[in-house]
């Protein structure tokens, strides 16, 4: 029962973005992200996202995060995410353009994001 605290508000965070991914809204987004610390992986969240509109996600405790996303198209195969990370292991601030459904990663230091971005219904 010592890591009941811990998996508490993860459980919580991954049950409400799991709800929200039933209620997209035509012409959304669904972000996959992964963060990793010296290539050890110790987040995958994922939410969907109104494009334009910020959107966040948080966990509190020892390997806590934020993130902030704001997604906008920029063509038929290219989006824009917008993020900042912070995190118990470091921040960074990266504008991204990804391709629809194909990963794509930026690090600073020993703290990696990787996201991979689907539009409503593809």
């Amino acid at each position: 029962m010592h890591n009941s605290p811990r998996i508490f508000p993860v459980a919580v965070a991954l049950l409400v973005f799991a709800g929200s991914a039933f209620a997209a809204a035509p012409g959304s987004y669904k972000v996959s992200a992964t963060l990793s610390h010296s290539g050890t992986p110790f987040a995958a969240p994922s939410a969907v996202v109104l494009p334009g509109q910020p959107a966040s996600i948080e966990v509190s405790g020892a390997d806590g995060y934020k993130i902030m996303l704001t997604v906008t198209d920029i063509a038929a195969d290219r989006i824009q995410v917008v993020a900042q990370v912070n995190s118990a292991y470091g921040s960074m601030d990266p504008t991204l353009v990804v391709h629809p459904n194909q990963p794509a990663s930026v690090s600073v230091g020993d703290l990696k994001l990787e996201l991979s971005v689907s539009r409503s219904g593809g």
